[in-house]
């Protein structure tokens, strides 16, 4: 429950900014997504994350431009959905998951007639996403549950997000998104980089590895998504 209301409160806050003084835009498109693996040796990084391949995804919501200064400068943010994810061992694993996601950006417009139609833009700040479902797959798993006849081995392709060992991530992601793009009248398309800051590996199995005496390892979210948007007005 415990992040069902760190994301309601961050909407609150958010809410507030929205008012006449906004440009209010939907907007869809889709992307690649991915998990880094980050441990203390860079040897096994590499390869590991050779085999961790890039997922497609959806990208998807609202966006709010509250107006700093008129055709220049805005505090814009978002409240999107998104999948992430990633695949791996040549598809045979793979994890899909979808997310609220709340961006805070700055965003500088530079528009190129004094008419304000078409212009250039770039916006960057932090995010925070909630995972509320996921769906994984895993054919070694899944064949060695399916194997054992004693039935303590066990495989479910519905994903779990907590704090637990046996939880599959956390449930929790913050990062930075940033964004480039090109706007005309009431249309935009915009080209997005985001990165997790948070490592998703569950606290308690950490702090066992930990307590293990062993380094435990990081794993990241990164996103790359092309989007098209249509924003009711243009200030």
């Amino acid at each position: 429950m415990k992040k069902y209301f760190i994301l309601s409160g961050f909407i609150f806050i958010t809410a507030g900014f929205i008012n006449s003084q906004n440009n209010i835009g939907i907007f869809v498109g889709g992307g690649i997504s991915d998990m880094r693996m980050i441990t203390d040796d860079a040897a096994y990084n590499k390869e590991i994350n050779k085999e961790m391949t890039f997922l497609p995804e959806y990208y998807g919501g609202f966006n709010f431009e509250n107006i700093i200064i008129e055709k220049q400068l805005y505090f814009q943010f978002g409240l999107q959905a998104i999948s992430r994810g990633f695949s791996a061992d040549n598809d045979s694993v793979r994890y899909l998951i979808h997310n609220a996601y709340i961006p805070l950006e700055l965003k500088y417009k530079y528009f190129f007639s004094k008419r304000g139609e078409a212009y250039v833009f770039a916006s960057a700040g932090p995010y925070v996403a909630a995972s509320y479902k996921g769906i994984k797959k895993d054919i070694v798993a899944e064949e060695a549950a399916a194997a054992d006849t004693t039935g303590t081995i066990t495989f479910s392709s519905e994903m779990k997000f907590g704090k637990l060992s046996s939880d599959d991530f956390e449930p929790i992601d913050f990062g930075i998104n940033t964004s480039l793009g090109f706007g005309y009248s009431h249309v935009q398309i915009a080209y997005n980089l985001s990165f997790g800051l948070r490592n998703m590996v569950p606290s308690q199995l950490v702090s066992d590895i930990e307590s293990a005496g062993e380094i435990a390892p990081k794993m990241k979210y990164i996103n790359h998504s092309i989007t098209i948007g249509f924003y009711f007005t243009n200030k």
